[in-house]
């Protein structure tokens, strides 16, 4: 018997045909469904019923977040034709002898009225368990209409630069007048302020941990300065071994920049459509991301 075109995709992706006809779609939807959610799936797996003696074989389970979904994958593309409302009460039939939360189909081709309008149902319907609908399919040119395959970022740095900065000190009225009494006022004076000092001469605060939290304020990010002002309540400048109030900090900060322009891109060439019918997931899955996962014992790793 031939191989069918989901068949050769496997193929394509995973190095071999899987034996059992029609696993290579339930193989392939556990594998989209991992990619996804990047949580703990398993396929071909076998669980007894809670109510019943009856053995149920799921194409695969999702469990993530404490929450169990069996998932039901049906491919119709040979016989072309949609996955219909009996197959949805099918699966409900397992969902309500099962200790699982909820379902998710997953269709190679698409879903009837009937079938949607019954999957909606069950997300109301206190008696039954939801059913999530899955297109999961190979993907087309057409589904790559409107995707972002690639986009250009270009990172524009502004440092402050400190150590260039022009300062200009708000004095308190007492500070004024001990640097009269220091014969101070009409000289000039250098001083190196790296620390801020409490009244009692014990260190506050150091001038590179202040601005750490106290960056310079541009009005315009084109600009090459930064200007305003820090008020410093109950603060002391430190110099020649004696401590004078401010009340603040007028500055004039200038600013280096650099920039550097580089490219995200997908990696791989788009092969699985995977789209709920809600429209919430709707992602392309490309070659490379599918090759990382492997099948070991009946679980997608």
């Amino acid at each position: 018997m031939g191989h069918s075109k989901i068949d050769d995709l496997f193929n394509e992706l995973f190095g071999f045909y899987p034996k059992k006809a029609g696993q290579a779609y339930e193989m392939l939807v556990a594998a989209a469904i991992k990619a996804i959610t990047n949580g703990e799936v398993s396929y071909n797996k076998f669980v007894k019923g809670e109510y019943s003696d009856t053995s149920y074989q799921l194409d695969a389970l999702l469990e993530k977040d404490n929450l169990n979904s069996m998932i039901e994958a049906k491919d119709y593309t040979i016989d072309d034709k949609k996955v219909g409302r009996d197959d949805l009460q099918k699966l409900q039939g397992a969902l309500t002898d099962l200790n699982v939360d909820k379902g998710i189909f997953a269709s190679a081709t698409d879903y009837t009225k009937p079938s949607k309008k019954y999957s909606k149902a069950t997300t109301i319907n206190p008696s039954q368990k939801e059913i999530e609908l899955y297109h999961i399919r190979p993907s087309t040119l057409l589904d790559e209409k409107g995707q972002i395959k690639q986009f250009e970022i270009n990172l524009i740095v502004s440092m402050p630069r400190h150590d260039k900065g022009q300062y200009e000190v708000a004095w308190t009225n007492e500070a004024i007048e001990q640097f009269q009494k220091d014969g101070l006022i009409g000289k000039p004076i250098k001083a190196r302020i790296d620390a801020f000092y409490n009244s009692d001469g014990s260190l506050n605060i150091s001038l590179e941990e202040f601005t750490l939290d106290n960056q310079p304020i541009s009005e315009n990010i084109d600009s090459d300065w930064a200007e305003g002002c820090w008020l410093l309540r109950n603060l002391f400048i430190k110099y020649d071994d004696k401590l004078y109030g401010i009340r603040g900090m007028k500055y004039k900060i200038p600013y280096e920049k650099s920039s550097t322009t580089f490219t995200i891109k997908s990696e791989g060439s788009p092969k699985v459509l995977i789209k709920s019918e809600d429209g919430k997931v709707n992602k392309l899955l490309t070659d490379e991301q599918l090759r990382k996962l492997t099948f070991d014992n009946n679980e997608v790793k």
